[in-house]
C-alpha cells in the first residue's frame, strides 16, 4: 500500500482526486491533505507519505518551494505538480527542483493515475535497489567470515523488507527466497555444500509465513547462516586462528555459558596468551565482550518479542534473573523491563505517526489469518 498526500486548497479538487482514487487505485491510501503550504511541510514530515499530490497555487509558501523542501529532506518521496497555468517559468523551477511529474487541471482520471502508476513503478526500483543494498552487506559479512556483522546486517535488512511490505506476505516471501538463492551460491563457492532450509524452496510461503514477526524469521535465517560458518570455520586444517575466527566463535556461542578456557582450546592457544591477544585486538577483555553480545541480543529480545524477561535471563545463561538485571542495567543505563517498556512506546509512537491502526507485525499476523 502507498501512501498519498494531497496538497491543494480547492476542496471540490481534492473531492474530485479522492473520487478518483477510491475507483481506481487499488494499491493507494490517501493519508492526509493540506490546504496551504506550511501546513502541508509538517504534516508531510509527521505521515511520511510515498507521494504527494502538490498544487502550485497554495497559501503561505506556493507549491515549488514546497517541492524543494520536500527534496531536500528525503529526494525519493514523488510529487506530481498541479497548476492551472501551463507556463514555462514554473516547469522551469519544477524541473529545478526535481519533480517528477505535472499535471494540468482540469485533472483527468486516466492521466492523474498514469502519473501515479509511473511513481509507484519508480518507488518499486528504489526499494529494489535498496533491498539489493542491504541484502549485499549480510552477504559481504559472511564471506568475511564476520558473524556479528552478518547477524547486524541481517536484521537491519529484515526490518527494512517488513517496513515496507508490512502485510503483504507475498512480497515478504519473494524477497526471503531471493536472499535464500543468493546465498545458496555464496555457500556453493566457498563450502561446496548446497543449502537444506525449507526457506530455499521454490515455494517457501507457508514457511515464511508461519513466523508471526521478523524476529521469529531472522532465527530460522540465522540457524542457516550458522551452518555456513561451521562448514567455513570449523575445519581445524584450515582455521587459521586470528582474532575474527575468534570473535566468530564467541559470536555464535554467546547464547551458551562459555569460558577464556574454552576459547582457548578452540583456537589452541592458553588462556592467558588468548586473554592477552584479545585485549590488545579488541580493546575490551574476554568478559566484556562477551557481556556486550549477550546485552545486544538481550535488547533484540526484549524490543521484538513477549519473551518472559526471565525466560531472557536463562536463555542467555544468566542462572540468576536478578543479576542479569543488573548487569543490564549497567550496560544501558535501564532495567529490562524499563527497556521493553520504552521500545514499546516508542513503535506505539511510530505507528500513530503512520497513520495506521495497528502495528505492522498485528497487520502481518491478520494478513496470513486471511491467507490461511
Amino acid at each position: 500500500m502507498y501512501k498519498l498526500f494531497i496538497v491543494e486548497d480547492e476542496h471540490l479538487e481534492i473531492e474530485a482526486i479522492k473520487l478518483i482514487l477510491s475507483q481506481h487505485g487499488e494499491n493507494i491510501e490517501v493519508v492526509g491533505e493540506a490546504s496551504s503550504g506550511l501546513v502541508a511541510i509538517e504534516e508531510i514530515r509527521r505521515l511520511n507519505p510515498d507521494i504527494i499530490l502538490l498544487d502550485i497555487n497554495i497559501p503561505e509558501i506556493n507549491g515549488i518551494d514546497v517541492l524543494k523542501m520536500i527534496k531536500k529532506e528525503d529526494h525519493e518521496k514523488k510529487v506530481i505538480l498541479i497548476t492551472a497555468f501551463n507556463e514555462f517559468d514554473f516547469a522551469h523551477q519544477a524541473i529545478k527542483a526535481r519533480v517528477d511529474d505535472f499535471l494540468l487541471k482540469p485533472i483527468r482520471p486516466q492521466q492523474l493515475m498514469d502519473s501515479i502508476n509511473q511513481s509507484i513503478a519508480s518507488l518499486k526500483n528504489n526499494a529494489k535497489e535498496r533491498f539489493d543494498e542491504k541484502m549485499n552487506e549480510v552477504i559481504f559479512a559472511i564471506i568475511q567470515k564476520k558473524y556479528s556483522d552478518a547477524r547486524t546486517a541481517l536484521i537491519n535488512y529484515l526490518d527494512m523488507i517488513y517496513d515496507y511490505h508490512t502485510y503483504d506476505i507475498m512480497s515478504v516471501q519473494s524477497e526471503i527466497k531471493h536472499f535464500m538463492e543468493e546465498l545458496n551460491i555464496v555457500t556453493q563457492d566457498m563450502c561446496g555444500y548446497e543449502l537444506n532450509s525449507p526457506l530455499c524452496s521454490s515455494n517457501n510461503m507457508q514457511f515464511v509465513s508461519g513466523y508471526k514477526n521478523r524476529y521469529d524469521l531472522k532465527i530460522e535465517i540465522m540457524k542457516t547462516i550458522d551452518k555456513v560458518f561451521d562448514r567455513m570455520l570449523d575445519n581445524k586444517e584450515t582455521r587459521k586462528n586470528n582474532i575474527e575466527d575468534i570473535l566468530n566463535y564467541i559470536d555464535r556461542n554467546c547464547y551458551k555459558d562459555i569460558s577464556l578456557d574454552q576459547v582457548g582450546e578452540y583456537a589452541n592457544m592458553s588462556s592467558y596468551y588468548l586473554s592477552k591477544i584479545f585485549k590488545k585486538e579488541t580493546g575490551v577483555n574476554f568478559v566484556t565482550y562477551l557481556t556486550e553480545r549477550k546485552i545486544e541480543i538481550a535488547k533484540d529480545m526484549l524490543a521484538n518479542t513477549d519473551v518472559p524477561i526471565i525466560n531472557i535471563a536463562l536463555d542467555l545463561s544468566y542462572h540468576e534473573p536478578n543479576y542479569f538485571s543488573k548487569v543490564f542495567k549497567k550496560s544501558t543505563g535501564m532495567t529490562p523491563t524499563e527497556y521493553r517498556k520504552e521500545r514499546r512506546s516508542i513503535a506505539l509512537e511510530e505507528e500513530n505517526h503512520s497513520g495506521n491502526t495497528h502495528s505492522n507485525e498485528e497487520k502481518y499476523s491478520e494478513k496470513h489469518r486471511e491467507v490461511s
